[in-house]
């Protein structure tokens, strides 16, 4: 009997670390597949039910067993909470995301605070008002909200696909709650806590619903050529007042480092297809995206082809880059949304039948 209690307890304890596991970075480096994590996240409250009530039976088991002293089953026990804790509030304890809490300064506050080893800003224009949003200060809370004429968007940024998005936050579900959820194939899976969703990041589309987020255009530049072209903007910049946030710098810092090395072929986590080679999967491109076909423009060609105009899609697009800004416009002039600088191995596993112009 005692025999049997311990295979079950096992049993149990196996399969609340492995929930744990999954639905944090671990998960990753084991190769979990995307649709598992979604899974497990959609229907979380069963899993907890089954596993509350498996471990309900294990405390009556033990009633009449007494195959436990006490402090085992309640360490045991902790355990179980624990993973349960890990499964849904690790990712956004490590990763506090600010869409409702950012703070902004001036151009000349912010200079100081931005470092010169990590100096890439995303440009934001909003009308009369610009925001600036620095890589280095979006790389820990992911999300960073701001509201424009009564409108409320955020900029989300993944570290591992190099990746920012300009969105608006409500998506035709009401007011979102964007958190942390983890990351899939080296690219981020937000929840939306306020309407039971998840969104990956690079599609920005609604998993369990057909709803999709709108998604505006950002321009990527360096810090010293924003400050001078947008010398009244807003910046954001992220506090990193606790000491987790030192401790996740330290962490990270050499692998994102390696992460966007070009001569570097590993990605942190190597759970892609780079059977693509038309353009290294390294290469942080701009991509395109409008809906129905892909595009990825290699960041060379469009540095060298200021005016370059071409049809994509039915539209007509045309490249504007002074050889360190690049833009993509329509047929009116207006700027479009782009993914800048995602790594190319990680926007073809989301998009493997991109077109390439270069």
């Amino acid at each position: 009997m005692k025999i049997l209690f311990n295979l079950y307890a096992l049993v149990l304890a196996s399969f609340a670390i492995f929930c744990a596991v999954l639905m944090t970075e671990p998960g990753q480096t084991i190769g979990v597949p995307r649709d598992l994590v979604l899974h497990y996240f959609r229907y979380m409250p069963y899993y907890w039910t089954g596993q509350a009530i498996a471990l309900a039976v294990l405390w009556y088991a033990n009633a009449k067993t007494r195959s436990w002293k006490p402090v085992w089953m309640a360490l045991s026990t902790a355990g179980v909470a624990l993973t349960f804790w890990a499964q849904s509030y690790a990712m956004p304890t490590a990763f506090p995301t600010e869409q409702f809490s950012a703070q902004y300064y001036s151009v000349e506050q912010a200079d100081a605070l931005i470092p010169q080893e990590d100096s890439r800003v995303y440009v934001v224009e909003m009308g009369e008002q610009s925001y600036i949003f620095p890589r280095y200060h979006l790389q820990v809370p992911h999300v960073a909200g701001f509201e424009q004429d009564g409108n409320e968007y955020a900029v989300t940024y993944c570290g591992l696909s190099n990746l920012p998005m300009v969105v608006e936050t409500d998506y035709g579900l009401g007011e979102s709650n964007l958190q942390v959820l983890g990351q899939v194939h080296n690219n981020l899976v937000f929840k939306d806590i306020n309407n039971g969703t998840a969104i990956q990041q690079i599609t920005m589309q609604s998993e369990f619903t057909e709803h999709k987020t709108s998604v505006l255009p950002n321009t990527q530049m360096e810090w010293q050529t924003a400050k001078e072209m947008y010398p009244d903007a807003q910046v954001y910049i992220y506090g990193m007042e606790r000491l987790l946030d030192e401790v996740l710098l330290g962490l990270f810092e050499q692998p994102l480092k390696d992460q966007r090395n070009i001569e570097n072929p590993d990605f942190i986590f190597d759970t892609l297809n780079l059977d693509d080679t038309r353009l290294n999967p390294k290469l942080e491109i701009f991509g395109y995206d409008n809906g129905h076909q892909q595009l990825a423009i290699d960041p060379n060609f469009a540095r060298k082809n200021n005016g370059f105009a071409f049809e994509f899609g039915g539209e007509t697009l045309q490249i504007e880059s002074d050889g360190e800004i690049v833009r993509l416009l329509n047929s009116e002039g207006k700027q479009v949304a782009t993914h800048n600088g995602v790594h190319y191995g990680i926007w073809t596993q989301f998009f493997p039948n991109t077109l390439v112009l270069s």
